[in-house]
């Protein structure tokens, strides 16, 4: 049966040309984009395209995702697809995936090629995250990351590289799934944790603080200032400084401050090291482990739900369960 299925574009490097030689701009909407997918008639879909921006990816806001949720939960499509740039393509998702309420299957997919370059890489995306949106495999799964013929889960899927096509990994657990001969083909499903309230904005003030050796702890004050709550990328599995341990107690005492870690895999521990700034120390200091969860990540989540008037100890008990860990 032909699967109806939504696209909505917002822009980035899958959108991008240039005719003055000055670098590539997002210049491209839903029609053109479309109209270079080779194979959709094999794909036995109905698609549909709406541009909603054309945006470099870094500066989308979760204005635009809303919007994009909006226009989907009002669909009566089968299926659907985000195309955006890369940069900001798994803090998309991740959003997405945190308000997303429907079983209905949802792709996000972009491209690190632009179409001027030699093996552009969007056609063949859109195309995966096409089939994988009208697949009923997907259905239950929530939003995936689709690119280069791998499935990726929001809630692990993170870009490991500037510049290659395989960018897209999850460092955890690997992808849930590939798209082989036009078909999608799940390794795992992922268990799916609830929905969150869809609040009408996500702009509370929730800044990210990436710790580095023999950084001082002035920062602090600085990016704490105003804030409604603090991430830290804190060293290892989710350390501080010593010196920076009684700042952020004081800062903890004021507005929720979650730790999470810079690496590049691996969760923030919760019972391990007891040093002056490690994660028991930090904790007795109001300080919250993010798990598995990554800095940006955790900004997103707090930030929805202080959206929606969430509890300090809510919003904990939350960032714990999502985290994965402990």
């Amino acid at each position: 049966m032909t699967k109806r299925i939504a696209m909505y574009f917002l822009g980035g490097t899958i959108s991008m040309s240039s005719d003055d030689g000055a670098g590539v701009r997002p210049t491209l909407g839903a029609d053109d984009l479309i109209a270079a997918v080779p194979g959709l008639d094999a794909a036995d879909v109905d698609l549909t395209g709406e541009t909603i921006a054309r945006e470099q990816s870094g500066s989308l806001t979760p204005a635009h995702l809303l919007e994009v949720l909006q226009r989907a939960s009002a669909s009566d499509a089968d299926g659907f697809v985000l195309v955006q740039g890369t940069d900001t393509l798994e803090e998309s998702a991740y959003l997405l995936d945190l308000l997303w309420d429907d079983g209905r299957a949802f792709a996000v997919t972009g491209a690190m090629r632009n179409p001027t370059m030699a093996g552009a890489d969007g056609a063949a995306n859109m195309l995966a995250a096409i089939r994988v949106a009208a697949s009923d495999a997907a259905r239950g799964l929530g939003v995936v990351a689709v690119f280069a013929d791998e499935i990726h889960a929001a809630r692990s899927v993170t870009k490991g590289d500037t510049s290659s096509l395989t960018t897209f990994v999850s460092p955890d657990c690997g992808p849930i799934g590939r798209v082989l001969e036009g078909r999608t083909h799940l390794f795992h499903r992922p268990a799916r944790l609830p929905a969150l309230p869809r609040p009408d904005a996500v702009d509370a003030e929730v800044p990210v603080l990436t710790v580095a050796l023999g950084q001082s702890a002035r920062a602090l004050d600085a990016v704490s200032a105003g804030a409604d709550a603090l991430v830290i990328a804190g060293l290892g599995a989710g350390h501080v400084p010593g010196w920076w341990a009684e700042s952020v107690g004081h800062i903890a005492a004021r507005i929720p401050v979650i730790m999470t870690s810079r690496t590049f895999s691996g969760p923030a521990l919760v019972e391990t090291y007891g040093a002056v700034g490690a994660e028991v120390d930090l904790q007795r200091r109001g300080v919250v482990m993010g798990g598995y969860l990554r800095a940006v990540q955790v900004r997103l989540l707090v930030m929805t739900m202080l959206a929606t008037g969430a509890s300090r100890e809510s919003i904990a008990a939350e960032v714990r369960r999502r985290g994965g860990y402990r």
